[in-house]
């Protein structure tokens, strides 16, 4: 088994996607709830949070991948 490298820029984009996650969840969805005027929005953030956790799905799979082997 060979060493496995940790991509730094999949870490990165992945942590920055879980935060941003936790903001809309945390701090943006219930202030948008909790405004009547707001309520046709509320379907659009949950899509954009749904989006979101595929997007760190697939940085998590790229991160764990294991390197490409190299014939050097």
């Amino acid at each position: 088994m060979g060493e496995r490298k940790i991509n730094i820029f999949y870490l990165i984009s992945f942590i920055c996607t879980l935060i941003l996650i936790g903001y809309i969840g945390l701090v943006f969805f219930p202030v948008i709830s909790s405004y009547p005027e707001m309520q046709p929005i509320v379907p659009i953030t949950l899509l954009i949070i749904g989006l979101l956790g595929v997007a760190a799905g697939i940085e998590l799979f790229l991160l764990l991948r294991p390197p490409a082997h190299s014939e050097e």
